[in-house]
């Protein structure tokens, strides 16, 4: 059995329909929460941002998406519920999540159905976004399903919006869905998934996520994959690197491969992650490599103009029509 099977085995309980999921109380990750955790300690809220620094682009997600379905303006900070599956199998050095809390640690995290976290959300009336993050939320793709389906059953399907978070860091989905289960996740209303690229080529991804080279080649396949179920599917891309040696010609050729092998318009759905520093990742934490984060960034904007310049125009401008205090890039 290799590690993904077994990262799986430990957190999941078919019998009950459980997940093993995170608890925040005692953790690093709780020192870089700016609100105690809710839930009974299986969740906390998460303030995503429009516009993350003044270093950096705008990101709309999942402000666009989730607005959109919710029928909201899109505002500058966007609460959402969030809740965190215990386990993951990669180790990237600028993860802001504990180690502790991505190993399914029993003293870390307990088992819970995903009826009973939404339930919770519910009556402790929390912001009507739900995160599904990790960890890697893809070691068990039935917390993806049993998510959906109680949201459905709790007659919660037009009021909350599911996003899903994973790192495209394994097959389990593939190989562990049903062609109806896959379908069923599709096709529902108010789901929308994201993959994070852990970086824009082989070397990069590979020093982020401490993985072999062939990880990147293998990431993008996955994203394919999901691209081509038809999910409404959007990616995450960190551009942090050991060097930027022909960043120019490099980040070209990752734009290459998002259109040719993803989709031609696939790169607008494609949003850099700007990294940070927190307590959590502090003693891990590249501090050139972040540097030559901001570096990339240049080149990804100039390039991204190059070949998007009058679409990128419209989306600013839809973005600025429907957000408060829009400022464009």
């Amino acid at each position: 059995m290799n590690n993904d099977d077994l990262l799986r085995q430990r957190a999941i309980d078919f019998t009950h329909k459980k997940i093993r999921m995170s608890k925040f109380e005692h953790s690093t990750q709780q020192h870089d929460m700016s609100l105690p955790p809710n839930c009974e300690d299986f969740g906390r809220i998460h303030h995503f941002r429009l516009h993350p620094s003044s270093n950096w682009i705008t990101n709309p997600l999942p402000h666009e998406p989730a607005c959109k379905y919710l029928h909201m303006e899109i505002p500058e900070i966007l609460p959402v519920q969030l809740f965190q599956i215990s386990v993951c199998n990669i180790n990237c050095w600028y993860c802001f999540v504990d180690k502790k809390l991505r190993s399914g640690s029993p003293k870390h995290s307990a088992f819970c159905s995903p009826d009973e976290l939404l339930k919770k959300a519910r009556q402790e009336k929390q912001p009507r976004i739900i995160v599904l993050s990790g960890g890697q939320p893809d070691l068990v793709p039935e917390y993806n399903l049993w998510f959906l389906q109680a949201r459905e059953s709790l007659g919660m399907e037009k009021s909350h919006f599911i996003w899903t978070d994973d790192n495209l860091s394994t097959d389990l989905f593939f190989n562990t869905m049903t062609e109806e289960q896959m379908d069923y996740m599709r096709t529902r209303p108010g789901y929308a998934r994201v993959g994070c690229l852990k970086g824009f080529d082989a070397k990069s991804a590979s020093f982020n996520a401490r993985t072999n080279l062939s990880f990147f080649d293998e990431q993008m396949k996955r994203l394919k994959k999901l691209v081509d179920i038809g999910f409404n599917q959007y990616a995450y891309v960190t551009l942090t690197t050991p060097d930027i040696d022909k960043i120019d010609l490099r980040i070209g050729h990752f734009l290459d491969r998002l259109q040719n092998q993803i989709h031609e318009d696939f790169p607008l759905k494609t949003v850099p992650l700007e990294i940070y520093k927190y307590a959590v990742n502090s003693n891990r934490f590249k501090d050139q490599a972040s540097k030559n984060q901001y570096t990339v960034l240049k080149h990804w904007v100039r390039e991204m103009n190059i070949r998007f310049r009058t679409k990128i125009h419209h989306h600013n401008n839809l973005i600025r029509r429907n957000s408060n205090d829009f400022e464009h890039i």
